[in-house]
């Protein structure tokens, strides 16, 4: 879901498209629509229907309304403007220099994901601001609660995306907690589905000619890519939105007056060896968080963080689909007491009660250890059996 927004089309770029003055270049996958008094290049989905179906509401919102994970870029016939318009929790950030908007490269300056960008005919950019966090409850939810509400969103999710969807779909387990996790909805819903055995990137014209600036962005190196339209299942980004990111785990549990080197000499969990990097202990020793705040403080900054966290978004042909990027997840875990908080920054101990909800024993696939040596071993006989 790459761009480039200038006067003239880029030529590291596959496709054009001319919207009034601006020339926009793009990677594969885009389509262009005409509506009532604006032209729409688009790409991705949304969680509420196709997305062709919900143009003209996108073309007209002031903020962003709508969930999934898309991009819009809008011209406006009759005021010349052209606005990028996304879903609620833009995958992807916005690099903004006096003569191009981009996402392939840095700029000038960046536009967070509380920002909403729109260019004049003189190529003015303007940003405003929107609320993208939305409100903040701190009432304590149990272990239960939270396993309940999380599970009823992902299968809503799930069913939502195979309702919608049209491509082919391709799923690939890395060993990791959150393939797995979102495995466990789509074979508990369809069997229309390819496993994915190999790690693939297949080459077109946008991959060669920026395959270093794509691979900057990190979560690239694990992503793969198909010429053909398809559908890839995507755990990202779990760690930071089911409350395991070194950074925001840290400093909840300061908060709360916990430590992870503490929790980390009591015992070993799913995430020992990856907590005991050196560059998340040396986090651990000098991160500090302000003990001054609020409840609702704290949860307003860790979930700031956690929305400018940019990962990896469509590439291509290829759409990625990722449910567990939900705000509203993240929330309901920062609800919860410490001690099962603890369990699930540790040993991802919800997320293995929802795949033993979809598919009992499917949890003895997940690796030893998160990151850290033979991360398949547990994939063996699984994947190897239905070969």
């Amino acid at each position: 879901m790459f761009f480039s927004i200038g006067r003239d089309s880029k030529d590291n770029f596959s496709f054009h498209y001319q919207l009034g003055p601006f020339a926009v270049s793009t990677d594969a996958g885009w389509n262009q629509h005409c509506g009532n008094n604006y032209t729409a290049v688009f790409k991705g989905y949304a969680d509420s229907g196709p997305l062709i179906s919900l143009l003209d509401q996108i073309a007209q919102q002031t903020q962003p309304e709508l969930f999934g994970n898309f991009c819009v870029i809008v011209y406006d016939h009759v005021s010349g403007r052209l606005q990028i318009q996304t879903d609620r929790l833009r995958s992807f950030p916005i690099y903004v220099n006096d003569d191009s908007v981009t996402n392939l490269v840095p700029g000038a300056w960046t536009a967070w994901t509380d920002s909403l960008i729109s260019i004049d005919r003189d190529f003015v950019v303007t940003e405003s601001k929107f609320d993208v966090i939305g409100p903040i409850d701190t009432a304590p939810v149990t272990k239960e609660q939270v396993v309940d509400l999380i599970h009823q969103r992902l299968t809503e999710k799930t069913q939502s995306f195979l309702k919608f969807n049209t491509l082919p779909v391709r799923a690939f387990l890395s060993g990791g907690i959150d393939s797995l996790l979102v495995y466990s909805y789509l074979q508990r819903f369809t069997q229309n589905f390819d496993l994915v055995k190999c790690n693939i990137i297949e080459y077109d014209q946008f991959w060669l000619q920026n395959s270093g600036d794509i691979s900057r962005h990190w979560a690239y190196s694990q992503i793969h890519h198909w010429i053909d339209p398809c559908v890839l299942t995507s755990g990202a980004p779990g760690d930071e939105f089911m409350l395991r990111s070194p950074v925001t785990v840290d400093l909840f549990l300061k908060y709360h007056n916990i430590h992870i080197t503490d929790l980390l000499k009591e015992k070993t969990w799913l995430h020992s060896l990856y907590f005991n990097q050196k560059k998340h202990l040396d986090l651990f020793q000098t991160q500090t968080v302000d003990h001054s705040w609020s409840q609702t403080q704290l949860h307003w900054h860790l979930c700031n963080m956690v929305v400018n966290d940019w990962q990896h978004w469509h590439l291509g042909n290829t759409l990625t689909w990722t449910p567990l990027r939900d705000l509203e997840i993240f929330k309901l875990l920062l609800r919860l007491p410490a001690a099962e908080a603890t369990a699930q920054i540790m040993n991802s101990d919800i997320s293995q009660q929802l795949i033993e909800k979809n598919s009992p024993g499917l949890t003895a696939l997940i690796s030893d250890q998160k990151n850290t040596g033979n991360v398949m071993n547990n994939l063996c006989r699984f994947l190897l059996q239905s070969a």
